[in-house]
């Protein structure tokens, strides 16, 4: 279950708000945050989880951010990236830490090592707190597009170089076509995934002009995907019956309203969360969310 939004929509903490609840339906829940700025680990253990992850309330908790992703990238595709490039252009490794710090890498790994949870981690339920953002699927289009004039012109490369032993590095080794084609499977795979029925896309908004925007763009960039958003959430939404004589609030109520005919227009079942007295900073002050957040999504 991945949740989107604009910066401050509350997503991440409605993405822990739904880890706690699901976890204590006795499920197995890992909650995963891919924000430059994580707040998962902070509302739910007091303290950042960072990437080696931990286990707070029940719930385990993973943060990686831009660094991390970074590192874990090179482990995991950096000599794969080079036996590549090292077919085609006489390179040291320094290629490595340069690709690693292309636009793009990033949050084509931060899709990666989130369909890898999801896959292999055991968990019955995976939340996923994405970043402030939604141009991490259309670059993974862009990807799957770039892998395949990759292996066209791999496959032209080889047939001028005329040996694919030439290529091997012993006798595990892959050849250059072979990796591409297996980093282009993997994209087609996660966005396979992401469009699957496995995946609960859920779009986190706050009631106003901006946020009616914002989840116009989102919905329509996740279709164009062929993702189609599975709920929308009007979250800190005013109930003009908390304080019938306070006008600043029977203002905020009437603007919003606004908003939501807005939000429920645009095809997506829209369901509302409540404004609370404060916004939750610790896994006690999601308590109240809990049963908000079942009603709204539902038991997975």
């Amino acid at each position: 279950m991945s949740f989107w939004g604009k910066g401050g929509s509350g997503k991440s903490t409605l993405a822990a708000a739904a880890a706690l609840a699901y976890s204590g339906l006795g499920l197995r829940v890992l909650a995963v945050s891919t924000d430059p700025s994580p707040a998962l680990g902070l509302l739910l253990c007091g303290a950042p989880a960072g990437p080696g992850g931990r286990r707070c309330g029940g719930v385990g908790v993973v943060e990686a951010g831009e660094e991390d992703v970074r590192r874990l990238w090179v482990e995991r595709f950096g000599d794969e990236v080079y036996e590549v490039v090292s077919a085609f252009l006489p390179v040291d490794r320094w290629i490595v830490d340069y690709v690693a710090g292309a636009p793009g890498v990033a949050d084509q790994y931060m899709l990666y090592l989130v369909y890898t949870l999801a896959a292999e981690a055991g968990y019955e339920v995976v939340v996923w707190d994405t970043a402030a953002a939604g141009g991490s699927l259309r670059l993974l289009r862009l990807e799957h597009e770039l892998y395949r004039h990759l292996g066209d012109a791999a496959r032209l490369y080889l047939r001028l170089r005329g040996s694919l032993e030439r290529l091997r590095r012993g006798e595990a080794a892959k050849t250059p076509l072979e990796l591409i084609e297996e980093w282009r499977r993997l994209a087609g795979e996660i966005l396979g995934w992401l469009r699957g029925p496995r995946h609960r896309l859920v779009v986190v908004a706050q009631p106003d002009r901006l946020g009616l925007h914002v989840s116009r763009s989102l919905v329509e960039e996740f279709r164009l995907h062929g993702i189609e958003p599975w709920r929308l959430v009007a979250n800190m939404v005013v109930d003009a019956g908390v304080c019938p004589a306070c006008r600043p609030w029977l203002e905020d109520a009437r603007m919003q309203e606004e908003a939501l005919r807005g939000l429920g227009g645009l095809g997506v079942p829209l369901c509302r969360v409540p404004r609370l007295p404060s916004r939750p900073s610790s896994r006690e002050g999601l308590e109240p969310l809990r049963e908000a957040i079942l009603d709204c999504l539902g038991a997975p």
